[in-house]
């Protein structure tokens, strides 16, 4: 069976299982969210990565700490879901 259809509601022949990606994504678009509203940890990051305090206009370079690339990614998933 594959493991798309274990993350299916029992009602629908699954096992319920979470979708371990989109729950990283979604817990990381939280993280993403707590750092916009903490201002002293927004105004150090941003003096790194964020270009004119904008954080969906953030810096990318090819050695990123584990964490950092992290956060880019749950960006780019918010990125796509804002319609401005």
């Amino acid at each position: 069976m594959a493991w798309e259809h274990l993350c299916y509601p029992k009602g629908m022949r699954g096992i319920r299982f979470r979708d371990l990606h989109l729950f990283n994504i979604a817990h990381l678009g939280r993280q993403v969210w707590r750092l916009l509203n903490f201002k002293i940890c927004f105004k150090v990051l941003s003096a790194k990565y964020f270009l004119e305090g904008d954080v969906f206009r953030s810096k990318y370079y090819d050695k990123l700490s584990f964490t950092w690339a992290s956060i880019a990614k749950a960006i780019e998933a918010l990125k796509d879901g804002f319609l401005w």
